[in-house]
């Protein structure tokens, strides 16, 4: 068995995405002890994690933890597979790379539920702190001047061959009322296509949260090293977290500060689970002792679905030099939301009510990807689904997956607005000029455009995105909340919560950018109060 430190200051469980982000800040400063638990390997150098091409061989890989849902209702009793890293790096270092801030109007709606501080002006500056960006040769871009760790470029625009179908798209959807945002960070308008953008290296290498990975003698990573459970002080109130238990390792590990989970959507409230915190049924019918009864873990699971369309390219001189990979984005709205809000819209919290019914404010994200020079995908995932599902423990043993049932479908107008985009999609090789070089499908019956059929086609064919968040949603307790706007678990001192299980409300579209925020944004909550001591010891 290796051997690993006694104590630390604080205790990160998860070397992923935010805990590599969380671990770096705070390790710069020099007097404390940061130690990260990693379940997974470290496969930084290995080609197929470098590659940015490879990244879809990587699902159902060993560095997956290879998650799938229960059969969902909503798409036809399929099951769907959601990937997450097990690696160091976490979904970083095994995901499809888009960088996309996300939108304003979304980050301020988790203020506007009630957790103080949590807005655009802040997550925006926090943000920036995680990533640089590397424009394309000659281009007419405004340069951003963050200077984080990872990098971000523009992989289509970089390839001029690329340039005549991108120029096509976004004059394609201008004319529908969808104008070009060429800056990186969105401005308070959200609707428009924009460039696409990904954590790539210049070099053409991933970008991950790796990078924040700075030899630091105060910063200890251990890897292959899964936590069993967190260790608590049940007669503090408060209650203190003391350190964690490894997995098949009798020796706990203490915490002189805090426990950190950043463990990720899905594993980060089996953990709570596991530990005792959770809901007190379930943890009586698992025999784990409950020391707080939090019914909300695990609850609020949300994800976004993906609809795709292959489209035939026509060969010309304009699309020989056409590179795989996405090409453009656009952030659109349907037409129907305000007629599916008047029918569907009782009950809907007032913010995403907001968001929904805002005309600025985009409902889902189109994409344009090039599989070859000769076939296209057109992509559509709803920005802000209604649907909420749950993640739970399925066994009290640390070594079974839990039950993720993301309920797709089961708000009744998550369907019908999203058949409403996928029949705006269908239309769009048939527009000018994006026809020109696109092969649109031959005319198609009336009916075959019925939302009705639509809806059954997106029930039949539709995808899980790897966007999956909310299940230890930061809220008010009395509304559901786990963790509170300092992201500490609601009847805990020190225990807190850093990943993408906090979101109140899920990223317009890709999530990492905004799991980067806050992550920084977390590191800064948690050194400023850092010079109060050891809690509880």
């Amino acid at each position: 068995m290796a051997s690993h430190p006694s104590r630390a200051d604080y205790i990160i469980i998860g070397g992923g995405t935010a805990g590599l982000v969380v671990a770096n800040r705070l390790a710069e400063n020099p007097n404390i002890e940061v130690l990260v638990l990693e379940a997974g390997p470290d496969r930084t150098s290995e080609g197929r994690v470098q590659d940015p091409a490879a990244w879809p061989t990587l699902t159902g890989s060993d560095v997956d933890w290879q998650f799938q849902t229960v059969p969902q209702p909503g798409l036809n009793n399929r099951h769907q597979d959601q990937p997450a890293g097990r690696v160091l790096g976490g979904t970083s270092s095994i995901s499809g790379l888009a960088f996309v801030p996300p939108s304003p109007a979304g980050i301020d709606a988790w203020e506007a539920l009630g957790n103080p501080g949590w807005n655009w002006s802040n997550l925006s500056l926090a943000l920036e702190r995680s990533f640089h960006t590397s424009l394309p040769a000659d281009s007419a871009l405004p340069a951003h001047p963050a200077n984080g760790p990872v990098a971000v470029t523009y992989p289509a625009l970089s390839t001029p061959g690329n340039h005549p179908l991108i120029d096509a798209w976004n004059n394609t959807l201008a004319a529908q009322g969808y104008p070009f945002r060429d800056t990186f960070l969105p401005t308070p308008t959200t609707t428009g296509t924009r460039p696409y953008t990904a954590a790539i290296t210049p070099g053409g290498l991933r970008s991950a949260s790796t990078h924040y990975t700075t030899p630091r003698p105060n910063l200890h990573i251990l890897t292959n090293t899964p936590v069993e459970r967190i260790l608590f002080d049940p007669s503090t109130s408060p209650m203190t977290a003391t350190g964690v238990l490894l997995h098949n390792n009798p020796d706990p590990i203490t915490a002189t500060k805090e426990v950190i989970l950043a463990a990720g959507a899905f594993q980060t409230p089996k953990l709570l689970e596991l530990s005792g915190i959770g809901s007190a049924s379930l943890l009586t019918t698992h025999n784990i002792p409950c020391l707080i009864d939090h019914p909300s873990v695990g609850e609020n699971l949300q994800n976004q679905l993906l609809a795709i369309l292959p489209i035939p390219v026509k060969a010309s001189p304009d699309t020989a030099g056409l590179t795989p990979g996405i090409q453009a984005l656009a952030f659109v709205r349907s037409g129907s939301e305000a007629d599916l809000l008047s029918q569907h819209g009782h009950g809907i919290p007032p913010p995403l009510h907001t968001l929904l019914s805002t005309d600025t404010e985009p409902t889902a994200c189109t994409f344009l990807t090039t599989l070859s020079p000769s076939i296209a995908l057109l992509g559509l995932i709803p920005s802000y689904p209604l649907s909420r599902g749950s993640v739970h423990i399925s066994s009290p043993h640390p070594d079974e997956k839990p039950t993720i049932d993301p309920n797709f479908f089961s708000h009744p107008l998550d369907l019908p607005l999203m058949a409403s985009h996928f029949r705006n999609l269908q239309s769009l090789p048939s527009t000018s000029p994006l026809n020109e070089f696109l092969i649109p499908p031959p005319n198609l019956p009336a009916e075959a455009l019925d939302l009705a059929i639509l809806q059954e086609v997106l029930k039949a064919s539709a995808l899980a995105t790897h966007h999956a968040c909310g299940t230890a949603v930061m809220a008010p307790k009395e509304e559901g909340g786990v963790v509170d706007s300092q992201l500490r678990v609601y009847g805990t001192a020190n225990l807190r919560v850093v990943d993408a299980s906090i979101f109140p409300v899920g990223a317009v579209a890709y999530p990492i950018a905004t799991v980067y925020g806050v992550a920084e944004r977390a590191a800064e909550l948690i050194a400023g109060e850092g010079e109060r001591g050891p809690v509880g010891l």
